[in-house]
């Protein structure tokens, strides 16, 4: 587990992650240094929403009475609308990859969060290859993004019982590439064929930019890499630390 720390107005702030993701966490702890310049975000009541995650602050304290701050975010696992989880890595890859998909796109991101909903065909869920449209969102809650079969001659035709609307973080399992063009804007059409982008149109049925499956093993590779070396670094560092401390403390018990 990787540990991310920073101060906030003289408080100790951490943040727990499975892998070293710096870009993404350090975006969440600048925007609380900045938001606690204007408002009380140790009050134990705080939330924010960060793009599609939310994010809470929880008091803890360890066994020498240290006390520190601990961001959580959203339990997907269980009920992510009440249940909250110390790991943020989830939030934190969503964040990542609808990020990336609207720089390559080069779009401004209109904001969709876990909780919106999709309105969806029941018979696309389990389909090879599907598409993805973005309308004006109703009401709130509703990300205006409708999923439904590619190439369905009975489009028209299907009555209201054939649809259901589903929160966009039930994709997180089996389906996750739907996630990472939520942030697209209205009048965005994708096709995912299994858990591949294949295509992308903005409103005007122009193509739009993004990272192939093969490119991103590439890249995933190469942060794969990376990732490594900088555990095996922090571990080095870790190992000579404590190695540094054992000398002292038996320099200080010759003495």
């Amino acid at each position: 587990m990787i540990t991310f720390e920073t101060n906030i107005q003289d408080r100790l702030v951490r943040m727990y992650s499975d892998f070293p993701l710096k870009n993404a966490a350090g975006a969440i702890l600048k925007t609380l240094a900045q938001i606690s310049t204007k408002t009380d975000i140790f009050n134990g009541k705080f939330v924010m929403c960060f793009g599609w995650a939310y994010f809470f602050l929880d008091e803890r304290e360890e066994d020498d009475g240290t006390k520190f701050w601990v961001v959580q975010t959203s339990d997907y696992k269980k009920n992510p609308l009440k249940d909250k989880n110390d790991n943020v890595t989830v939030s934190l890859l969503v964040q990542n990859m609808q990020l990336e998909a609207v720089q390559k796109a080069k779009l401004k991101p209109e904001a969709v969060t876990f909780k919106d909903t999709i309105l969806v065909l029941k018979a696309a869920l389990n389909s090879k290859e599907i598409y993805l449209n973005r309308t004006e969102p109703t009401k709130d809650g509703d990300s205006g993004w409708y999923l439904g079969l590619l190439d369905d001659p009975d489009e028209e035709n299907h009555t209201s019982d054939e649809y259901e609307k589903i929160p966009s973080y039930r994709f997180l399992e089996g389906r996750a590439e739907v996630l990472r063009v939520l942030q697209m804007p209205v009048g965005t059409v994708a096709v995912i064929n299994e858990n591949k982008l294949t295509a992308l149109v903005d409103g005007n049925d122009q193509p739009l930019e993004f990272t192939s499956d093969e490119e991103r093993r590439r890249l995933g590779a190469e942060a794969r890499q990376k990732m490594e070396q900088e555990l095996a670094e922090a571990q080095a560092q870790a190992e000579k630390a404590a190695a540094e401390n054992e000398e002292t403390t038996e320099a200080e018990t010759e003495e």
